[in-house]
């Protein structure tokens, strides 16, 4: 060991590795724990491998139909349009079908549920959307509810997230 002019003792590593030692090592960068563990690295740090491309299973779009399905149909069936209460039942139905989603436990998905509600009085109305995604990793699923009053959409985005 070697004294520097403060007195303090001071080991033979490269610098860079007391840096990151002072930091808290290697565990403690924001990216630690991302990826999968290969195996020992140069210097006894751990190495991470890049996690797998694509994902390990389809998402359930089968599934999710039958989740919009049951909840359109559970909450709207027997409402009538009102402008305040159909304001606050499409962000409770979207709430209820994201949380049932989820419950699927799709990892690395990111789910994004969009619902309109609206009046039966006559009127027509389109709704579109446009997505950039990957087609092999990225769906979605959309279900249609009408009663004689209102009617509902909601639409499920699954994004593959790497």
């Amino acid at each position: 060991m070697r004294r520097v002019a403060g007195g303090s003792p001071l080991s033979s590593r490269r610098p860079s590795a007391s840096r990151a030692e002072q930091r808290g090592g290697a565990g403690s960068h924001p990216a630690a724990g991302r990826g999968v563990r290969c195996g020992e690295g140069a210097g006894g740090v751990a190495a991470h491998c890049p996690l797998p491309p694509g994902p390990p299973e389809r998402f359930p779009v089968a599934a999710v139909d039958a989740i919009l399905k049951a909840v359109l149909e559970g909450c709207l069936r027997e409402r009538r349009y009102e402008p305040g209460l159909c304001r606050e039942m499409a962000a409770t139905v979207g709430e209820v079908i994201k949380a049932r989603v989820k419950d699927l436990v799709l990892p690395r998905y990111k789910i994004v549920v969009v619902t309109h509600i609206g009046q039966l009085s006559g009127q027509g109305m389109q709704i579109s959307s446009r997505c950039l995604w990957d087609p092999a990793t990225d769906t979605f699923s959309s279900y249609v509810f009408k009663n004689t009053s209102l009617f509902a959409l909601a639409v499920v985005y699954a994004v593959y997230f790497e």
